[in-house]
């Protein structure tokens, strides 16, 4: 890579992007300006109201069938000290819905005991607000009831309601206050402004110079892809991480006013903040904020490389920025803590850790994953960006995301293999079905619920393919092959299953929870009995996510991608699709040993059967461990040792070896992907 010609690119590309006003607008206007005006002016007009609300006079009615109740609380009692204002009316359920009275109180006499009813509409603001001063006027009411009792007996009143004395002293810190302020709102703002900030000038450099047709020209320079996406993600990044700084110092300019703000309403805060106390915890926030931009640009040019127009980028960015933004609320949610499971969790990770860094809560070994996590996810996109580039069906094809399923059937023409769009879409459909319509009928039928689920997982796919009168052998791979791709298929599962337990073993010394959390479910799918878990755990899914992910998705993929690329998205997917990011890495890199082997059999069923080997084998461990750990104990060790790691690595690789031997196309011929 030569580095000059990437400094020339990166000037021309941030050049580019600068003349473009709506970035110049979310990267300087909205940080420096907006958010710091909204926020100020909003506080500015709750405080407002919430004066207003206290110092309003509120109207209330009482109905009693003993007047004396009523004269003996409007002779006894100043009610504007309670911003109460009595009033008779002869129907107050009336008067009440029509808004002329705010609340009516209604007295009986139970047993000797008076009754008071408070009637008030909580959806309405003055009504509810209304209902809070009453029962504040009753409470002290009732307290001077018990008051004179007291005295009346004799008794001290102040000895027998206050027996003990309780007094509340606050240990927090000016700079922690100052901190959870900032806390609760810093980490949301954050992550979205720098969102917001990469959105625009990713659509600018993928969809935008595609639109003008300046890409075709570029691609003719004596420059590498590596160097124009380098030069691209780099001016990304950059704008992402300007405005995301920018919101930083605006935010804490805005969380000072906010700590002012606090200090003069609440005498318990006092005193100067020391920001120097901060600086620990901020140089931490930017390189969290350095470690995500690299993410979160390079997957927002991932999204929009796909578009052809700006308009339809914007319509691709949208899901993204409403997945960040859901991710992100967590840090709203109190008790949420950063564990060494959540920092794993892209988006969320980022937000909890600012957040506990601002609330002098944190752990080294958990910053450390956060950053980690981010950088290694930042350059797997980053690589994948670098696939689509060097994918010519999708920088100059039609749109890469056309989606058929809309379209009148009468005007689709029969053949082929299912569009990426419409790929993205039945995925997208079944993560939802999966998530509420297979959760209800879990939740309802339990066991048989999985089979329910699995079901779907099968239907929506063929659904598509069948609608949109795609070639359903082509599709989902419904081919003969020859009896050595099944020894292959087992053997290269069976070597994949062996080097999984070895990277499990790996993910299980830094996340033990998590592995045991995933025992547990496993255990949790167990039937009544081994025949009736191994149709619903080994055959169901053999069959139904295969057809989904080596069939359906993988015949997508593959027209738009090469086949090393086509099966890494598809194996992420099927990782993803499992929704375990412990899982994550074992689960996608069995699925790419399955799409090879699909890719080089051709069939379908190849990929069935090392789905079955692979969840039988889980089956028959959970239900006979003693007889495997006889023949195999290294499978049924809780622990295992460096010698038993480095056996089931060698074992493995042999095993895989062997069937990549038996599958291998014959030299001078090339298989077709298809």
């Amino acid at each position: 890579m030569n580095l000059k010609n990437v400094k020339s690119l990166f000037k021309k590309e941030l050049l580019d992007v600068l003349r473009d006003k709506k970035t110049v607008i979310m990267m300087v206007l909205v940080p420096i300006v907006l958010y710091p005006l909204l926020i100020v002016v909003s506080l500015q007009v709750m405080s407002k109201i919430t004066t207003t609300m206290s110092e309003k006079t509120y109207t209330v009615a009482i109905e009693s069938e003993d007047s004396g109740v009523i004269s003996d609380l409007l002779a006894k009692y100043e009610f504007a000290d309670y911003s109460l204002k009595f009033v008779e009316t002869s129907e107050p359920e009336k008067a009440l819905a029509g808004e002329n009275i705010d609340v009516y109180i209604k007295i009986s006499l139970e047993n000797g005991k008076e009754k008071f009813e408070i009637y008030y509409i909580s959806s309405i603001t003055n009504s509810n607000y209304a209902a809070d001063k009453v029962s504040k006027f009753l409470s002290d009411y009732s307290s001077d009831i018990t008051k004179k009792t007291l005295e009346a007996a004799g008794l001290d009143a102040d000895e027998v309601l206050k027996p003990i004395e309780v007094s509340f002293k606050d240990k927090a810190t000016n700079e922690e206050t100052a901190g959870s302020l900032l806390s609760s709102i810093l980490p949301f703002m954050l992550v979205v402004s720098l969102l917001m900030g990469t959105m625009y000038p990713a659509i600018d450099t993928t969809a935008g110079e595609r639109e003008r047709g300046t890409l075709e020209t570029l691609l003719t320079l004596p420059v590498t892809n590596s160097e124009i996406i380098v030069s691209k993600f780099l001016v990304v990044g950059t704008i992402g991480i300007i405005s995301a700084l920018l919101n930083v110092i605006s935010l804490i300019g805005v969380g000072i006013y906010m700590y002012s703000m606090a200090s003069t309403y609440n005498s318990n805060i006092s005193g100067g903040v020391d920001i120097a106390k901060f600086i620990p915890a901020l140089l931490i926030v930017i390189l969290c904020v350095f470690a995500f931009a690299v993410f979160i640009s390079a997957i927002t040019m991932c999204v929009t490389a796909f578009a052809k127009t700006y308009k339809e980028a914007n319509n691709y960015i949208t899901p993204l920025s409403l997945v960040v933004m859901f991710a992100s609320f967590i840090g709203f949610i109190p008790n949420v803590r950063l564990t060494e499971k959540a920092a794993l969790f892209p988006v969320a990770n980022i937000t909890l850790l600012i957040r506990d860094m601002l609330s002098f809560k944190y752990d080294a070994k958990v910053v450390l994953l956060v950053l980690l996590s981010n950088v290694l996810y930042g350059f797997f996109a980053i690589w994948i960006l670098g696939r689509i580039y060097n994918s010519e069906s999708i920088l100059f094809g039609e749109s890469a995301a056309g989606v058929q399923i809309f379209e009148r059937r009468k005007n689709l023409k029969p053949g082929g293999v299912p569009e990426l769009g419409d790929t993205i879409l039945v995925l997208l459909v079944t993560i939802f079905a999966m998530i509420y319509i297979g959760g209800a009928i879990q939740l309802k039928y339990e066991y048989l619920g999985v089979f329910g689920t699995q079901l779907l997982i099968l239907g929506i796919p063929v659904f598509a393919a069948l609608y949109t009168k795609k070639d359903f052998k082509k599709t989902f791979r419904i081919n003969k092959c020859k009896g050595s791709y099944f020894l292959a298929a087992a053997f290269m599962i069976i070597g994949a299953v062996l080097l999984g337990i070895v990277i499990t073993s790996i993910i299980g010394i830094f996340l033990p929870e998590s592995i045991d959390e995933t025992y547990e479910l496993q255990k949790s799918l167990m039937g009544d009995n081994f025949f009736s878990t191994l149709f619903i755990v080994a055959i169901v899914p053999a069959v139904c996510e295969e057809f989904m992910f080596r069939g359906y998705v993988l015949s997508a993929l593959s027209d738009k991608f090469k086949p090393k690329t086509a099966m890494l998205i598809a194996a992420c997917l099927f990782g993803i699709y499992h929704m375990s990011l412990v899982r994550f890495i074992v689960t996608a890199f069995l699925g790419y040993v399955s799409c090879y082997v699909v890719y080089k059999s051709k069939s379908i069923f190849t990929g069935s059967l090392m789905h079955f080997i692979n969840n039988g084998l889980s089956v028959l461990i959970l239900y006979y461990p003693n007889l495997v750990g006889k023949i195999f104990p290294v499978l049924t060790s809780e622990t295992l040792d460096i010698v038993d790691l480095l056996f089931l690595i060698i074992i493995g690789i042999l095993f895989m070896y062997l069937g990549n031997f038996i599958i291998k196309a014959p030299k001078g011929k090339k298989a077709d992907f298809n």
